[in-house]
């Protein structure tokens, strides 16, 4: 089909434009290893499927091949007992997979490794563009399924993360199809759709924790399906139900064993022990049901790690909205990141077809609640997690309203001129959103939000800025002939892959700490900045603020130890903790002269006022700036 051709070309040609980011730098290595050595103990926060997918290709072709002798790989000495080693870094095993030895001057292309994995990742886009096909057709024809397709092809969402190495499209490919599988199986029970549904299920457990959610999905679509059905048939459906749930259990118990090769530790290597010291879950039934299946063996190691991993220090990360941060994030974060991140003609599509559904009382379609409910429950469980890192965690309830949307098309069969004229204009205006966002998918904002230019004063991190446009910016250096930037850089591509000159201001993650940096730039020189650290992300600005008061003695460390206490008691009661200068200064613990000299000399506070006062002269890429400082 056209679309879908035109789906595979944007994302081939804007995966080739961007240099690694975040998270790729842990999951492609790790799926290499999974494969070749069939060992987990590389990124265990999630379960293996998707990266190995992924890493396909790195396997089967002759490419560089990890160093299995680094420490990185083998870890250090547990301080209990010698003869074990914990501690592997799949940061620095990635890091150097994809750029090279850290200690060897001659540096990697990474795209050799990047490029085949992406793709792999475009193929799981464009199954789940057939996906949202399929379904569109069987409920609302043929021309619903244009429709929805039509805007899964040119969602900027979608594409975004088609093109990356992450599990965001894998996990919306499987939710997909596992709710689709469990659909047909409700419209016409059999045992084959029921082992597909099953088989979709358990597929999808082997590619995030979040798809645990399927579960509680499953039984209020079960119960919906048995609300509905006529007088006489209920008994039939519920022992069709519990038969299904028999055996999604058991498959997904298998499969889950299959996929961690049937071996309970996660590390081939039996001298190597994951740190399980590193987990910050709170005592309660979860960390003991967890403590249970560890100790029983109930499930595979890397798949218990992970899921506590998930339910605890995970959920605990810095967060960004409108020029805020907070670890215990906002309920309203991703209502206010859908609505910025969507394009503002499927919002009036969705819109439309609720006023069209009112209008010819066709809210009672089975297989519109089918599509809806999941996608509120879904919603409605993410606003109650406090993981607000990214609108991508959104990604699996826009094929959902894909499809749901298809549903207009019957709805304006007997309309008149000017509802199919607003419905072409709509479709016209999301093709338009589709242009303007080519080829920076990741970091589309609407109008609304004042582009992808303005978007960062909203949200930030894999909103915008997740280290993408590295290369970029060594391409625009080159071309612009400027004199070495002082560089302040989040994300984990390697600077020196790309071979311009810059001086370290500030890496995060610095695989280089030993290297000089930290000076910063006087007026005249060029700073490069990512758009994170202009808003204050990741600058570490409270740790800093901490050592300047101590090294000034300023603030006793029982002061400071109070505020770290309250912090820490707020957090794991998902509150709000008050900022370590407005606590000091409620306090009474610091004058404000002080606490404006302090601030002085963070770094995050020179990002901003440079931000502030001075204008970009350069973007080379929407996730990083470039000024000339006075």
């Amino acid at each position: 089909m056209l679309l879908l051709a035109l789906f595979t070309a944007a994302a081939t040609v804007s995966l080739i434009g961007d240099s690694a980011t975040y998270d790729e730098t842990a999951h492609l290595p790790a799926g290499f290893t999974y494969l070749d050595r069939g060992d987990f103990r590389m990124n265990p926060e999630h379960p293996p499927l998707a990266k190995a997918w992924a890493a396909l290709p790195l396997w089967l072709l002759d490419l560089p091949q990890p160093d299995y002798t680094s420490r990185a790989w083998n870890g250090s000495p547990e301080e209990t007992d010698a003869d074990r080693r914990t501690g592997a870094s799949q940061w620095v095993f990635g890091f150097e997979l994809l750029n090279g030895p850290l200690d060897s001057a001659s540096r990697r292309a990474p795209g050799r490794l990047l490029i085949p994995g992406r793709l792999m990742v475009v193929v799981l886009g464009l199954l789940l563009g057939l996906l949202v096909y399929f379904w569109a057709r069987a409920l609302w024809g043929t021309g619903g399924a244009r429709l929805a397709l039509f805007v899964h092809c040119l969602s900027p969402t979608i594409l975004a993360h088609s093109r990356l190495v992450t599990t965001d499209i894998p996990l919306a490919l499987g939710y997909s199809a596992s709710l689709y599988a469990f659909w047909r199986f409700c419209a016409r029970p059999s045992i084959g759709r029921m082992l597909c549904a099953a088989a979709a299920l358990s597929a999808t457990l082997l590619v995030k924790f979040s798809a645990l959610l399927l579960g509680p999905i499953f039984i209020v679509l079960g119960l919906l399906w048995l609300a509905v059905a006529p007088r006489g048939e209920q008994r039939q459906r519920l022992g069709w139900l519990a038969i299904a749930a028999l055996v999604a259990c058991s498959m997904g118990y298998g499969t889950l064993w299959a996929g961690y090769g049937f071996r309970f530790s996660a590390a081939a290597d039996p001298g190597y022990a994951l740190d399980w010291s590193v987990i910050d879950l709170e005592p309660g039934p979860a960390s003991r049901a967890i403590d249970a299946g560890v100790e029983r063996r109930l499930l595979p190691e890397a798949y218990l790690y992970g899921l506590a991993y998930s339910l605890g220090g995970a959920q605990r990360r810095v967060a960004f909205l409108n020029g805020e941060t907070s670890i215990v994030g906002w309920p309203h974060y991703f209502p206010e990141a859908f609505l910025l991140k969507t394009t503002p003609a499927v919002i009036l599509l969705g819109v439309m077809l609720f006023g069209l559904t009112l209008e010819r009382r066709a809210w009672r379609s089975l297989g519109a609640w089918w599509l809806l409910v999941p996608a509120i429950l879904y919603a409605g469980i993410s606003m109650l997690a406090n993981l607000n890192i990214g609108h991508r965690h959104l990604v699996p309830i826009y094929p959902l309203l894909y499809v749901l949307l298809g549903g207009i098309v019957p709805l304006l069969q007997s309309a008149t001129t000017p509802p199919r004229l607003l419905l072409a204009l709509l479709l016209v205006g999301h093709a338009g959103s589709f242009v303007a966002a080519t080829p920076g998918y990741l970091s589309y904002f609407n109008f609304a939000a004042g582009g992808s230019a303005g978007g960062r004063r909203y949200l930030l991190d894999s909103n915008v800025d997740w280290g993408q446009d590295l290369r970029r910016l060594a391409d625009w250096i080159r071309e612009s002939g400027v004199p070495p930037v002082h560089l302040a850089y989040f994300g984990t591509a390697d600077p020196q892959t790309y071979g311009f000159p810059y001086h370290k201001l500030l890496l995060e993650p610095d695989f280089r700490p030993g290297d000089p940096g930290g000076k910063r730039p006087q007026s005249g020189e060029y700073v490069a900045v990512s758009a994170n650290f202009l808003g204050g992300l990741y600058t570490d600005d409270e740790a800093r603020m901490i050592n300047v008061l101590f090294r000034r003695r300023w603030v006793p460390r029982a002061t400071i130890q109070r505020w770290i206490d309250l912090r820490e008691t707020r957090s794991r009661a998902g509150r709000r903790t008050p900022a370590l200068a407005e606590w000091l200064l409620a306090e009474g613990a610091i004058s404000p002269e002080r606490l404006e000299a302090a601030r002085a000399e963070l770094i995050g506070t020179w990002f901003r006022e440079l931000d502030r006062t001075l204008e970009p002269i350069a973007r080379p890429g929407p996730s990083i700036y470039v000024y000339r400082v006075r």
